[in-house]
């Protein structure tokens, strides 16, 4: 054996053996690996918690909001109606606050259901501060109308158009709630509405100029 085949023969028995496969080594990357995957499936289930966490508060501040909407403006037809002179639209009148009276009271026995709240009917203060306002607005013009006269033609447009910004709550809401008892709350509430926006625009087509 010359000296280069020796020197060889020495470095090989010298070398550290290679790991077989399966062996011990693969243990901590495997290790690491799961413990990744498991962090990674935990923060997804966080994100979807939170989203459908989000959604669910989202309806019900939009039910609240609903809901006082619908008796502010119950409370104008309640002012109002009796001083129309068209009996077609006192009566579309009536059937918008038949209505609402219904929305209303199931909506209260929907969101009294949960106890946790302290002021379960009540929205946040900026959307309470926000809906007084649209019905400061709508009672001033229907007021201004009556003064000028024009109370049955300012009734007409202002209320088929507080039909149609309800019936976009509505929507909303629904686009939000995957719970049967509301979606069937608000789904005839619009359903309603829709029948009565039908009767104001017919109105509006027959009897304006």
């Amino acid at each position: 054996m010359d000296n280069l085949a020796y020197l060889n023969q020495i470095s090989q028995s010298t070398r550290p053996a290679k790991p077989k496969a399966g062996s011990q080594s693969n243990l901590p990357v495997l290790i690491t690996k799961i413990a990744a995957g498991a962090i990674l499936a935990f923060i997804a289930l966080l994100v979807i918690g939170n989203m459908i966490g989000s959604a669910s508060g989202k309806a019900i501040d939009l039910s609240r909001q609903i809901y006082v909407r619908s008796t502010n403006l119950q409370s104008t037809l309640k002012d109002y109606d009796k001083q129309l002179k068209s009996s077609k639209l006192r009566s579309i009148g009536s059937a918008l606050s038949g209505t609402l009276t219904n929305t209303t009271n199931q909506l209260s026995t929907y969101l009294k259901k949960d106890e946790s709240a302290k002021s379960p009917l009540e929205p946040k203060e900026s959307t309470v501060a926000e809906e007084a306002e649209l019905s400061s607005n709508l009672n001033t013009s229907l007021n201004n109308a009556k003064l000028n006269g024009i109370l049955d033609r300012s009734y007409t447009n202002q209320i088929q158009l507080q039909v149609s910004l309800l019936m976009s709550l509505g929507s909303e809401l629904l686009a939000r709630t995957k719970d049967p008892e509301l979606e069937k709350i608000v789904t005839d509430m619009n359903t309603s509405l829709q029948t009565v926006h039908d009767s104001l625009a017919a109105y509006s087509e027959t009897n304006q100029q």
